[in-house]
């Protein structure tokens, strides 16, 4: 990535890309996948609750010991003994969370020193941003801050730094008498979790009692949990079934959940919809076309086996002919003459033949975000192998893409800044859909216009969950027996305009929505080919590819059956993640 990691944005970018793979590394778990700082498994969010695996600063250290917190909990803590193991006081579960993610980190294998670094790393600096935020001048704050530090350096077998040991050492002084035992017991039991929870509830248990009996109501608790800086103390905690979209946590973000906001849009004044083969030239269609054509020579793959599945696959059994002159079935009347000249002629019956036929229509939908561009060849050409084996196995197809018509909002971000910003404007961009192949056309007639996918300077910037719907809608306009919808894509949604202005989640969010929507209440059948990635935590139905190396007759294979399965799959078909 050659933009500045400093920059939050840029940041950003690079844990979408990065966290998934290197999670999936160290955890063996191929169905992992991280988005906006929120780690899923398949579609469902897997509870980081620890307080202190909240956001820090933006900062590439601080990235690095969050994924490889994340990453122990994964393979160190068991869910469900930790649910049941949960108490329902919040601020018994703020320390009991706590204590579980100190005990992973505490057993970081000693063969991964980086690691160690990394996680002791984000740790102070949480412990720093603590002390910053003025938590520590309310009696939770400097409770909460002292029970972690003395728990850190009991499990880690380290002293307290000096930076906070005048702080808490009266704090120390008055709950060792109580807790002394306890604290004693955390390393020793560290290696079993649920040796490891007798003692972490006890303390958890006391700080809760510690805290009502001084605060007295939850309002005053929730009080206390909040900094003029921002920072805060986690007292809502993630569910493992929540598959709402991760939410911001920062005071400066103007992000909001599906649930309380719904999506919105600026303005639509300079939205298009237009065929792909109109804005490129007719003579650069035909040079990229050639390219396309003479790779697809060099390849070698067989396009009739391709199709001989699709038509297998997708085709039904109608029948819709007779066949005559059979020696059983229905006595053909229009034969008894044949019968009464000749005994011995019993080919007087005929019979209804079950026909295959292929009444399905395929949407393809291909991200054209600028990340896409150094895909653009081979995406071009497994489009146009599946488009021709689609069309020649009988099924209707349609190649839609999406973009932006510009850069960072363009008129749209305009139009909203001279009307002084408003608050949550929604999506800021001039959407592009565009249309390779319609329904209508034949392959060879479209063939021009899918080598378009090649023109780079269409690929801009991406909203996926609008494009979704776009495409949903013209599957379900058309006339067929199963209506199936992939989509190509390398990452997130991105448009940096409604990004900025209404926080990381929004488009996300919303991409999540509509594939729920019509997953749960349309007969569209929804699938991603991730680029490099695997998108299972907008796509149950999902397979990951790695086009630079491996595009051959397996993969495109492997691609048909994913999309003419019917099942609904809660793990990534053969996912690149598996050799990260």
């Amino acid at each position: 990535m050659s933009s500045d990691l400093s920059a939050p944005l840029a940041l950003e970018k690079y844990s979408d890309a990065v966290g998934g793979p290197f999670i999936r590394t160290l955890t063996l778990n191929p169905l992992l996948q991280w988005s906006n700082n929120t780690l899923y498994q398949g579609t469902e969010i897997v509870p980081l609750d620890a307080t202190h695996l909240n956001k820090v600063r933006d900062d590439l250290g601080d990235l690095r010991g969050l994924l490889d917190g994340a990453s122990l909990k994964v393979r160190l803590s068991e869910a469900s003994l930790h649910g049941l193991s949960s108490p329902e006081d919040e601020a018994a579960r703020l320390v009991f969370d706590l204590l579980e993610q100190l005990r992973v980190e505490s057993l970081a294998p000693p063969s991964l020193p980086g690691m160690h670094k990394n996680i002791q790393r984000r740790f102070l600096r949480w412990a720093e941003e603590f002390v910053e935020s003025g938590l520590c001048e309310t009696a939770i704050g400097i409770l909460v801050l002292t029970i972690a530090l003395i728990s850190w350096s009991r499990l880690n077998r380290a002293p307290v730094p000096e930076d906070f040991g005048d702080l808490i050492e009266a704090t120390r002084a008055n709950i060792v008498g109580e807790l002394g035992g306890h604290f004693f017991a955390l390393p020793r039991l560290a290696d079993s979790q649920e040796e490891f929870s007798i003692p972490a509830l006890e303390i958890s248990r006391w700080v809760a009692r510690a805290i009502s009996s001084a605060q007295g109501t939850s309002q005053e608790l929730q009080r206390q949990t909040r900094s003029r800086n921002g920072f805060r103390l986690q007292l809502h905690f993630q569910s493992p079934t929540n598959n709402v979209a991760p939410v911001a946590l920062s005071s400066a973000s103007k992000v909001a959940s599906a649930e309380r906001v719904r999506y919105r849009v600026f303005t639509r004044a300079y939205d298009r919809e237009v065929e792909a083969a109109r804005v490129v030239r007719s003579a650069q269609l035909s040079e990229l076309r050639a390219q396309m054509d003479a790779e697809i020579v060099a390849s070698r793959i067989n396009l009739a086996r391709l199709t001989r599945y699709f038509r297998r696959q997708l085709s039904s059994p109608m029948r819709e002919k007779w066949e005559f002159s059979l020696e059983q079935g229905y006595l053909d009347a229009a034969r008894l003459t044949q019968l009464i000249a000749d005994p011995r002629n019993h080919n007087v019956f005929k019979d209804e033949v079950d026909c295959l036929i292929n009444r399905s229509a395929v949407v393809i939908l291909i991200d054209c975000s600028g990340s896409m561009k150094t895909h653009a060849s081979q995406v071009s050409l497994m489009v146009d192998f599946l488009a021709r084996s689609l069309e020649q196995a009988g099924g209707s197809v349609e190649v839609l893409g999406f973009t932006t018509r510009a850069w960072s909002g363009g008129r749209a971000l305009k139009d909203w800044q001279k009307a002084d910003s408003p608050d949550d404007p929604g999506r800021l961009s001039e959407i592009e859909h565009l249309i390779f192949k319609s329904s209508s056309q034949g392959w060879p007639t479209a063939r021009r216009s899918i080598a378009a996918l090649r023109r780079l300077d269409l690929y801009r910037e991406g909203v996926d969950g609008e494009a979704v719907e776009w495409a949903c809608e013209r599957l379900r306009s058309m006339t067929a027996s199963r209506r199936i919808l992939t989509v190509i894509s390398d990452g997130c949604p991105m448009d940096s305009a409604t990004h900025q202005a209404n926080g990381a989640a929004y488009l996300d969010s919303h991409l999540q929505s509509v594939v729920s929507h019509y997953t749960r209440t349309s007969d569209v059948e929804i699938s991603a080919i991730g680029v490099g990635l695997d998108l299972g935590c907008f796509y149950p139905k999902r397979i990951a590819v790695d086009l630079q190396s491996d595009f051959n007759e397996t993969l495109l294979l492997d691609i048909a059956r994913m999309m003419a399965s019917q099942k609904l799959r809660g793990q990534s078909w053969k996912a690149l993640t598996t050799r990260a």
